[in-house]
């Protein structure tokens, strides 16, 4: 164990580095120019979050796979779906969006009503997800300080003080100017340096296990069911550079060159596969050395090298979980801040002074709303957080977001391929496919928490098999997140 003061210190001094990275690319940033394009490429592994650091080991150790099936959802759309992602910048160019609310809603009839609801779609996937960041920050921070001790009182929450941290850092950079659709290349470089050091720590980890002496290690036997979903996780890693709004963000509003995403097509999948090259090893290693003694596979990348006595690498592993949590929670926060005070906030005044000619200048209302937004949603995130503690696993709670975002996808597909289609009926196609979202996956995991009748899950409602949560339209040979998954995504369509 190393000790509270060591770990404060190294995270201060990292995150001093973010910051220092971020100053110079929002001053200086235009040396860069002429490798932007690799700039760009970097930015967008945001993609590879805590999730990626910790929740794929316990993906690797459950199903065997070497390469998460997320990321081979994301590699395939970048081969064969890059024209895609080519358009939609466009688009959003031609739109002036700053989210993706912003863009749906322009294409589709300039409708408020469904930008509003775009932008609940989007907090309730992404609350859960910045709660999963956070949570492994307080996991990998109780590992390192307290050995086996991961659950302490909210006031000591390791948590709770990184995400205030992280929040300051995007109001600083994220909320500097009214016009959201500007280029923030403070932000982006920042997240492009994280991404290098956790790409450097991963390997090094990698290079750790198989130089050890207990490598070679027994070879994985896939847990039953352990790959139960994979089906739909993949669909979800082709979704998510679409529907994720802090990827959204990134790639689509923060792209100044359509250029830049020929350097992407290679560079970014290139590094998803670096990025997962040490995963099975750790989780073959870890099973061998750690699952008996009762450790958690989302704590493999800290315990192994603990366990030899390398705290110098375990800290360093620690500060890569962190690097990979910051950047998403930074992004994240920013984004739903200019969602919801764009189409939450700013309809409720649309009638006001504001509004009128002549009115008094709001500059500094609309960034105070925004950093109170970013304030908001990190806070709610580690109510979230506290709440599962002991509850569930980093990939599950991963998932589980990834599957809610995923419903916003029918909406984007009719504003960017059937821009003439009624906004109201798009609506109703986005609660209808939420609604069953929940039914198919949240539903049956909270069931004995919910006023529920139990014979509604077990046979459905009023006796109707065919609408039970685990049978629904039949599909009872199906996983629970695949029948999610793609019965909410046809029902939102239809």
């Amino acid at each position: 164990m190393l000790t509270d003061t060591t770990v404060v210190v190294a995270s201060l001094a990292w995150l001093g580095l973010l910051f220092a990275a971020a100053v110079w690319g929002e001053r200086r940033g235009w040396k860069l120019d002429r490798h932007w394009g690799g700039v760009y490429a970097l930015s967008l592994a945001v993609y590879c979050t805590s999730w990626t650091f910790y929740g794929t080991v316990t993906q690797a150790a459950r199903s065997g796979w070497p390469l998460p099936p997320t990321f081979v959802g994301t590699i395939l759309l970048y081969a064969f779906g890059i024209a895609w992602l080519y358009r939609l910048v466009r688009l959003a160019r031609e739109s002036n969006a700053s989210s993706i609310a912003d863009l749906i809603a322009t294409r589709l009839g300039r409708s408020s009503s469904l930008a509003a609801a775009v932008t609940g779609v989007a907090l309730l996937g992404l609350i859960p997800y910045v709660a999963l960041q956070l949570k492994a920050v307080a996991m990998s921070y109780g590992m390192l300080t307290r050995g086996g001790e991961l659950v302490t009182p909210p006031w000591n929450d390791s948590a709770l003080y990184v995400a205030l941290a992280m929040a300051l850092f995007a109001m600083l950079f994220g909320t500097r100017s009214v016009s959201a659709a500007e280029h923030n290349r403070g932000l982006v470089l920042a997240v492009a340096v994280e991404s290098l050091l956790k790409l450097g720590v991963m390997l090094a980890l990698g290079l750790f296990v198989v130089t050890g002496p207990d490598w070679p290690a027994p070879a994985l036997e896939p847990q039953p069911g352990g790959a139960d979903g994979f089906p739909a996780l993949v669909v979800l890693g082709v979704l998510a550079m679409f529907t994720l709004p802090h990827q959204f963000h990134v790639g689509v509003v923060e792209c100044r060159d359509e250029r830049h995403l020929r350097t992407a097509r290679w560079v970014f999948p290139l590094y998803m596969v670096l990025i997962a090259l040490p995963l099975l090893p750790l989780a073959r290693a870890g099973l061998a050395r750690l699952a008996p003694l009762g450790v958690p596979s989302d704590l493999y990348v800290l315990a192994l090298p603990l366990s030899q006595g390398q705290g110098g690498l375990a800290l360093l592993a620690f500060l890569g979980g962190l690097s990979a949590a910051t950047g998403m929670v930074i992004l994240a926060t920013l984004s739903l801040s200019l969602m919801i005070g764009n189409h939450w906030l700013a309809p409720l005044r649309v009638r006001g002074a504001w509004a009128q000619p002549g009115g008094p200048n709001r500059r500094g209302e609309v960034l105070l709303q925004r950093r109170a937004g970013i304030l908001a949603t990190v806070l709610l995130a580690w109510a979230y957080s506290r709440a599962i503690v002991g509850n569930e696993a980093l990939a599950d709670i991963g998932a589980v977001s990834f599957s809610a975002l995923a419903t916003i996808a029918p909406a984007l597909g009719f504003a960017m391929w059937r821009p003439r289609t009624s906004p109201q009926a798009v609506l109703i196609g986005l609660a209808l496919g939420v609604t069953a979202w929940a039914w198919m996956l949240l539903v049956p995991a909270l069931g004995p928490m919910l006023p529920l009748p139990q014979d509604w899950l077990d046979a459905g409602p009023f006796g109707l098999a065919f609408l039970a949560p685990d049978n629904f339209l039949g599909l009872s040979g199906w996983s629970r997140m695949l029948r999610a998954v793609l019965g909410s995504l046809v029902i939102a369509t239809l």
